[in-house]
């Protein structure tokens, strides 16, 4: 029993039971360093454990805060010595070591398999997931946590997070709001109480304190870990004597320790000197710590360590954890480390560096080290960061940076080891997105490198960086080497000057370099120049050739880090193209295939993938999917421009379904109603222009959204334009409203102006021409072809516009089968918002809805799961994992999660356990 926290504990034990029985939540436990916050968690352990669940534990880390998914990999029981594959999987992505062909981030992939590996824990039991002191934890584990927490509604996991009430991350506030939206409890905890206080006195004392003693152990403040350390000191020092009922403070004791801190130092005193000279080179390394790694550090035997360690933990300051050592609590390993000046600390974590690094530990065991140091990293630093193999920056890329500046710092030698980690230092950089930085450091090595190869991928790396910042000037400059290059460099850095000059609408210069380009690559066989080359050919070329040239870049790139990376552009590309040219079946095996494959190789270019998915979900009808994959990218990733865009989907789909608060607050959010910044959003973005211009018109302004979409007519002719060729057909439809046929005859010309149409701008052309001389017929015929295609928006979209030609020509009769039909795609869309639109357009004509009512899937219950989630509900009722719904329906975890997430929700279930239970509808 825990003195003083009967209700905290109440409301544990009750999220406990919840969890037995399937239903997972989040608990928040908040206060102060020795406020009860673990001794609450292990109650949780002991229940959870009685009743059948998994306990899954571990703390945050002030010296491993710097590395990824540390806390997280603790807690699954990820090590390289596991005797889980799959963990051993893990274990070696976050150490940077080669696992699988074509990895592109090392924490990504991992973080992605951990995911999955709570997924398939919670398929075998429930499980409680422990996750102490998280305001030490590092950022991409508290992202983990975050979408952990996201899926509690579905999976059996109770998510338990301790912090202290210090001014908490954006990331770490956002992980404990999660508290407030799922099921669990949030606990602030505060000193006990009087009363509280003595009754825990009275336990550790032998009796009920007395006044003198009751007035001592106020300087407590109610901290439950200060009064235990006060009064055990007072009773190693036989400080107290029984006064009739009570123990009492003996007359001759005038003052005890001042602080928590003080008290604690009086512990240690108590051990012998080697113990306590041990125990603060141990306090340097982790709170649980590897006694091989103490052994290495303290250059002491195992055998002496053992007498240490015995001693240590007869005195409670450390505890076994396994087959590691810990300290029982965290100020007593910052006592130990604090006894240190601060200069000897510095010099034994230089020490420790270089001990771990001789007997081969990795990074996340020998950089903590040398990140506790200030100064430059010197002696056999730099030699060990330039012989680390490349991935393992990847695997911690914000340490690399850091110990790298500082690997690099004057007045360090020009010399070839400095050259070698400077390059390293851009990379890294320019993987953390810190274009500028990484563009001048780039450029520094450039200025003095006599190495091709490191010269070229240097000058790819800083075009890119600066290509990325816009700067298409500084790119192009940067594609003209001073000296000249062997074929397989230059043919590499030709194709990247072709795609600049692509971006600055130099379109005959891109196409003839992008030829020489392939040409040079093909003739000395480097199959990375010739994937360069074809993806700027494939930006450039006619529709038809397009697909042609992106399948040829895939075709000949290999799996390094650097062909993976093109791989997964060119493969988002392809998906593009596929959508445009009405291959749907292709398309959405294709799209499967690369959602899996992007969280496979853990690459950024998973929300690119995602995007994609939205985009074609969209085209397709799909608006419940297309929101899905639109909101699948952390909230991170959408922030930045690349994927911001999304917003403008999932607006635009609001502004369909008449839900107008929603999609204000999604434009809001992405800052394209900022009155400054919108002119540039716009100009990159077809759906932003649309998704701005339908805000305006279903505000109730139709001239602010004409005056939008006009914007249309400002895209120089080209690739980009020609990819927005929808803007012509909503443009023209507005202008011709409105009276302006001189707006809708200058959107048609602007459609058709640039050669070599792909498919879907075919079919936009005639839909813009058959408007303008209103040809109903025409329309009808590009009805049916987008009902071919499997575009149902613009389909109705087509019929609308045919209807209304009809009805004005007095042809009711002919006019009644497409509003018919318009009205009922629109309406099993839920677009409410065309639906009312097109009853109004036509009810002047006499043209109004039948006496049938057009049924509408209901929002709850199993009429109103999609044939996909019917599908995932059966699965889910077998009691599957959703990765190994995944793997069976070839999607993507993710996909497979959101899916469960929105079945339930339909089903008004609470946890897929109930959907086990109660079995899919058609076993009942």
């Amino acid at each position: 029993m825990i003195v003083g926290r009967d209700l905290e504990a109440a409301q544990l034990r009750d999220v406990v039971a919840k969890l037995a029985g399937g239903h997972g939540g989040v608990a928040w436990l908040e206060g102060e360093p020795g406020i009860g916050k673990s001794a609450l968690v292990d109650a949780m352990a002991r229940d959870a454990e009685a009743v059948g669940c998994r306990v899954l534990r571990a703390s945050g880390d002030e010296l491993m805060r710097a590395f990824p998914l540390r806390m997280m990999a603790d807690a699954l029981d990820v090590s390289a010595g596991s005797a889980d594959p799959g963990r051993q999987h893990i274990a070696r992505l976050l150490r940077g070591e080669p696992v699988e062909s074509g990895t592109l981030d090392p924490v990504l992939a991992a973080g992605e398999r951990m995911l999955a590996l709570v997924d398939r824990l919670c398929a075998e039991q429930p499980v409680l997931l422990v996750l102490e002191d998280v305001h030490w934890a590092d950022e991409p584990s508290l992202l983990l946590c975050h979408r952990l927490g996201r899926a509690v509604d579905q999976i059996p996991l109770l998510l338990v997070l301790t912090s202290r009430p210090t001014a908490p991350r954006t990331t770490a506030a956002r992980l404990r709001g999660l508290v407030r939206e799922r099921p669990g409890v949030h606990l602030d905890l505060e000193p006990l109480t009087e009363a509280d206080t003595a009754a825990l006195v009275a336990r550790l004392a032998g009796g009920p304190p007395g006044p003198r003693l009751r007035a001592e152990l106020a300087r407590a403040g109610g901290n439950p870990l200060y009064l235990r350390e006060m009064v055990e000191a007072l009773v190693r020092d036989e400080a107290l004597v029984t006064d009739g009922p009570v123990r009492e403070l003996r007359l001759d004791v005038t003052t005890t320790a001042p602080s928590l801190v003080a008290v604690i130092t009086r512990r240690l005193d108590s051990l012998s000197e080697a113990t306590v000279g041990a125990l603060r080179l141990a306090a340097l390394l982790r709170r649980e710590f590897d006694a091989g790694h103490w052994s290495e550090v303290s250059g002491r035997p195992m055998t002496e360590l053992a007498a240490a360690t015995e001693e240590a933990v007869g005195a409670g300051v450390l505890a076994a954890a396994g087959e590691r050592l810990t300290f029982r609590h965290d100020v007593i390993r910052q006592v130990l480390a604090d006894q240190l000046p601060m200069a000897v600390r510095h010099g034994l974590h230089r020490h420790a560096a270089r001990a771990l690094a001789q007997v081969g530990a990795g990074v996340d065991e020998v950089s903590p080290h040398l990140l506790a140091t200030s100064g430059p990293v010197d002696g056999w630093a730099p030699a060990w960061l330039a012989g680390l193999p490349e991935a393992m920056l990847y695997a911690a890329p914000d340490v690399a940076v850091e110990l790298l500046v500082r690997a690099t710092a004057p007045p360090v030698p020009a010399d070839e080891l400095h050259e070698a980690l400077l390059a390293r230092l851009a990379l890294a950089l320019f993987w953390l997105g810190r274009d500028e930085q990484a563009c001048q450091v780039a450029e520094q090595v450039l200025h003095r490198t006599t190495d091709p190869a490191r010269q070229t991928r240097l000058r790819i790396l800083a075009i890119r960086a600066a290509g990325r910042m816009r700067r298409f000037e500084q790119a192009l400059a940067l594609t003209r080497p001073a000296t000249d290059l062997p074929p397989q460099w230059r043919a590499r850095l030709q194709a990247w000057r072709a795609m600049i000059l692509a971006f600055v609408d130099r379109l005959d210069e891109a196409a003839a370099e992008a030829n020489e380009a392939l040409d040079s690559a093909l003739a000395c066989g480097d199959s990375l120049g010739v994937g360069y080359a074809h993806n700027t050919l494939a930006y450039l070329a006619p529709a038809p050739d397009q697909l042609c040239h992106i399948d040829a870049a895939i075709a000949a790139l290999g799996d390094d880090v650097e062909a993976t990376d093109l791989k997964m552009l060119l493969t988002g590309n392809r998906l593009h193209r596929l959508l445009a040219n009405g291959r749907r079946a292709e398309l959405e095996d294709s799209l499967a295939e690369a959602l899996v494959r992007a969280e496979q190789v853990g690459s950024i270019r998973a929300g690119i993938m995602f995007a994609q998915a939205a985009g074609a979900c969209y085209m397709y009808g799909r608006w419940d999917d297309a929101v899905m994959y639109a909101d699948r990218p952390d909230q991170e990733l959408l922030a930045t421009p690349a994927l911001s865009y999304l917003h403008a989907i999932v607006a635009l789909i609001a502004m369909h379904r008449e839900d107008h608060a929603t999609a204000t607050a999604r434009l809001h959010a992405a800052g394209f109603l900022d009155p400054d910044a919108q002119p540039r959003w716009v100009s990159a973005f077809g759906v932003v222009a649309e998704a701005v211009a339908m805000h305006a018109e279903t505000g109730g302004d139709p001239a602010a959204g004409l005056a939008l979409r006009t914007s249309y007519l400002d895209l120089p002719p080209g690739p980009a334009r020609a990819s927005r060729s929808d803007e012509a057909t909503q443009l023209v439809r507005a202008a011709l409203a409105r009276g302006e046929t001189a707006i809708a005859a200058a959107a048609a010309a602007a459609v058709q102006a640039d050669p070599d149409p792909a498919p879907d701008r075919l079919l936009a052309i005639r839909c813009c021409r058959a408007m303008l001389a209103g040809d109903a017929a025409e329309l009808l015929a590009v009805a049916d072809e987008y009902e071919r295609w499997g575009w149902p928006p613009h389909r109705a979209f087509a019929l609308e516009e045919a209807a209304v030609l009809l009805a004005r020509r007095a042809d009711q009769a002919g006019a009644r089968a497409p509003f018919t039909e318009a009205l009922g795609t629109w309406l099993d869309l839920g677009a409410t918002w065309e639906a009312r639109r097109v009853e109004a357009r036509l009810r002047p004509f006499g043209v109004r809805r039948g006496p049938r009512t057009i049924r509408r899937r209901p929002a709850h219950g199993w009429d109103a799961l999609t044939p996909t989630e019917r599908h995932v509900a059966r699965l889910v009722a077998k009691g599957m994992s959703n990765p190994d719904i995944a793997a069976e329906l070839f999607v993507s975890r993710n996909t497979v999660q959101t899916h469960v997430s929105r079945v339930l929700s339909k089903l008004q279930m609470r946890s897929r356990i109930e959907l086990i239970q109660q079995g899919p509808a058609s076993d009942r």
